[in-house]
C-alpha cells in the first residue's frame, strides 16, 4: 500500500505508535508511559458531563430590514463560494441569483398570502368558503399549501392538545407567523367558550401568537313561527357565520403588511441558503470520501503492522487528528494543531465509550470467519476494525461539518457526536455495509508472512 504522506499530525502520531512499537519489543514498555504518550502527542481528554439546557420556547416576532439584508448577503457569498469550489455550477448559481433578486423585489409587495391549515375536523373548509366569500382585495386565502404564506391561520375546533402544539412550535420556529383561530365557538355555551378560549391562550404563552375565536359555520338552530291562525311552524335556521374576531384581526395585518412580508422574505431567504449550503455540501461530500478512504487504509496497515492495543490508540488518535484538518479545509472550517487533537481525542474517547472497538472487532470478525479465514492470522482483524473505526469517524465528522455550515457557526461544538457514531455502527451492522466494507479492505491489507503473496 503506497500512499504518500505529508500531514504534520499523521506523521508524528506514526512515527510515534512505530516508536512504542519498537519499545515494546525491546523493553517492555510501562503502560503509564505508553498512557502519558496518548495523552501528551494526541491531546486526548475526558468529555466532560453538562446539564443539557431546556429547550426554549419559540416564539414568532417582528423581522427588521436589516436581518433580511445580511441574510441576502450570505446567500450572495454562498453562491460566489459554489462557483469557487464548483465550476461546473454556473447555470445553477444563476438560477440561485435569479431567486435571490425576485427575494429583493418582494419585499415591495403589499398583497398578503393567507393559508389555512389545522387536524382533520377543525373547520378549515368552512374558514376557507368564508374569507373567498369576503372577497377581500388586500389578501388571497388557500387551504393547501403553507409555504409562500404570509400568515397562517391554524385551525382548532377545541382546547389545543400535544401533537397540535407540537405543529404550531414547528411553524413558528420554522418562520411562519401565525394566527390561532378556535372555528366552533358556537358549539360552546358562553361560560365553556370562555374557558376553552383561556385554555389556549395558556397553551400559546410567550409564543407571540394571537388567539381569535369564531363560528365559521354554525349548528343550524330551530325556529317556531306563529301565523294569524294560529299555527305553529318549526324549522331548522342556519345562523350567519360569525367571523368578525378573525376579520378584525385580519384588517389590522392588510393595513400594514410589510412586517409579514419581511418574515414571509426572510424565511425564503434561509430556505435559499439551506438548498445552496446542501449543494455545496454534496459537492464537498465527493471531494471528502477520498480523504476518508486514505486515511482508513492507513490505519488498516498501522494496526496490523502494530497489534498492540495502547500503540493503536496513538496512530488512531493521530489519523482522526489528521481527518479534522483536511475535512475541516473541505468545508471551509479551520482549524488550529491544537483543535484538531482535542477533536481527534474527543473521537477516540467517544469510541471507547460507546464500546465501539469491542462491537466492532466482533462483527468483523464473524464475517471475517465466513468470508476469508486465512485473513484471521496477525493483525487482520485489529486492521480492519482500525479502517472501519476510521471510517465511522470521519463519516461523523463530515455530518458535524455539514450540520456547521448549515447553523453558519465556526464555534467548535462536538456535541451530538456520540448519538451519530452509534447510529452509523449500527446502521452498516444491521445492513450490508459493514460486510461488503471487510470484503473491500481484505485487499488492501499486507498478506500475512506466511501466506505468499498472489
Amino acid at each position: 500500500m503506497d500512499i504518500a504522506i505529508k500531514r504534520p499530525i499523521l506523521i508524528g502520531g506514526l512515527g510515534l505508535s512505530a516508536s512504542l512499537w519498537l519499545l515494546d519489543i525491546a523493553n517492555h514498555v510501562d503502560g503509564s508511559l505508553v498512557l502519558g504518550a496518548i495523552a501528551l502527542g494526541s491531546g486526548l481528554w475526558w468529555l466532560q458531563q453538562q446539564v443539557t439546557p431546556a429547550t426554549p420556547i419559540p416564539q414568532q416576532g417582528s423581522v427588521k430590514r436589516d436581518a433580511i439584508d445580511r441574510a441576502l448577503e450570505r446567500a450572495d457569498m454562498l453562491i460566489d463560494q459554489l462557483l469557487i469550489e464548483d465550476s461546473a455550477a454556473a447555470a445553477q448559481a444563476d438560477v440561485y441569483r435569479t431567486e435571490r433578486d425576485l427575494l429583493l423585489d418582494s419585499l415591495e409587495r403589499t398583497h398578503l398570502k393567507v393559508a389555512i391549515t389545522g387536524g382533520k375536523a377543525t373547520g378549515k373548509t368552512a374558514l376557507f368558503t368564508c374569507l373567498q366569500a369576503a372577497e377581500s382585495p388586500s389578501f388571497t386565502v388557500t387551504e393547501r399549501s403553507i409555504a409562500d404564506a404570509d400568515l397562517v391561520l391554524f385551525t382548532l375546533a377545541g382546547d389545543m392538545t400535544a401533537s397540535e402544539l407540537n405543529q404550531l412550535e414547528t411553524l413558528v420556529t420554522d418562520g411562519y407567523q401565525v394566527l390561532v383561530v378556535l372555528t366552533k365557538q358556537d358549539q360552546y355555551t358562553p361560560m365553556d367558550r370562555a374557558v376553552v378560549l383561556d385554555q389556549v391562550k395558556q397553551r400559546v404563552t410567550g409564543r407571540g401568537v394571537r388567539v381569535v375565536a369564531i363560528a365559521a359555520n354554525p349548528n343550524p338552530i330551530k325556529v317556531r313561527r306563529h301565523s294569524e291562525s294560529g299555527d305553529i311552524t318549526e324549522f331548522l335556521e342556519q345562523p350567519a357565520a360569525d367571523i368578525a374576531a378573525l376579520t378584525q384581526q385580519l384588517d389590522t395585518f392588510t393595513a400594514e403588511p410589510a412586517p409579514l412580508v419581511m418574515a414571509t422574505t426572510l424565511r425564503h431567504t434561509r430556505d435559499l441558503q439551506q438548498r445552496i449550503t446542501q449543494e455545496l455540501n454534496g459537492y464537498r461530500r465527493q471531494k471528502a470520501m477520498p480523504v476518508i478512504e486514505q486515511m482508513q487504509w492507513i490505519a488498516a496497515g498501522t494496526a496490523f503492522a502494530n497489534p498492540i492495543a495502547t500503540v493503536d490508540l496513538v496512530a488512531t488518535a493521530a489519523i482522526n487528528g489528521q481527518l479534522v484538518l483536511d475535512l475541516g479545509n473541505i468545508y471551509g472550517q479551520t482549524f488550529s494543531l491544537d483543535q484538531a487533537k482535542t477533536a481527534a481525542g474527543t473521537i477516540a474517547e467517544l469510541t471507547v465509550k460507546l464500546g465501539l472497538v469491542e462491537l466492532a472487532t466482533q462483527a468483523i470478525g464473524t464475517i471475517l470467519k465466513s468470508h476469508a479465514t486465512t485473513y484471521l492470522a496477525g493483525g487482520a482483524l485489529q486492521g480492519m476494525s482500525a479502517a472501519y473505526l476510521t471510517r465511522l469517524a470521519g463519516l461523523t465528522l463530515i455530518d458535524y461539518f455539514e450540520n456547521q455550515s448549515l447553523l453558519d457557526s465556526t464555534e467548535l461544538d462536538f456535541k451530538g457526536l456520540g448519538s451519530r457514531l452509534q447510529t452509523l455502527f449500527q446502521e452498516a451492522r444491521q445492513g450490508l455495509a459493514l460486510k461488503d466494507f471487510v470484503i473491500r479492505a481484505i485487499p488492501h491489507l499486507p498478506k500475512p508472512a506466511s501466506q505468499p503473496a498472489a
